[in-house]
């Protein structure tokens, strides 16, 4: 589950959430409605750490994690879908990238093999990234 616990967030005199309180349950599929500038994206933001709220924490539990796209509709045109999920989740991307790069290299040496299959592993573990209650409190 991914918890968001009296989220607050202003800019000067414009206050975009006040104490929010959410629950986002395994199983469930959830859409972020509202009018342009009603702060969807800024929220998803929150919720992914990559804005901090004025107040309030984002909880998110063992075995669970929170990816996302940025908001650009253009901008996987080019991609496949299965590249463009894999894409919202930054570090799985990366990773998925370097061991990809070591086996297309003629010249890749032992230790560069060894590189590759660690990242295999770290790869494979993605899904257990979340062993213990990930929190941000502000």
């Amino acid at each position: 589950m991914i918890s968001a616990r009296n989220i607050t967030l202003a800019y000067g005199k414009r206050v975009l959430f006040d104490e929010v309180n959410i629950n986002f349950i395994k199983g469930n599929c959830y859409g972020v409605i509202g009018a342009n500038g009603a702060g969807k994206s800024t929220f998803l933001k929150i919720l992914s750490g990559e804005i901090e709220p004025n107040k309030g924490h984002v909880e998110i539990t063992p075995g669970e994690r929170l990816s996302f796209l940025k908001q650009n509709q253009f901008e996987f045109d080019n991609e496949t879908v299965l590249n463009t999920v894999l894409m919202g989740h930054k570090k799985m991307w990366d990773i998925m990238h370097k061991k990809d790069a070591i086996y297309a290299d003629p010249d890749a040496t032992e230790d560069d093999y060894m590189k590759a299959g660690e990242l295999e592993a770290e790869f494979g573990e993605m899904g257990d990234m979340n062993q213990k209650v990930t929190q941000r409190t502000f």
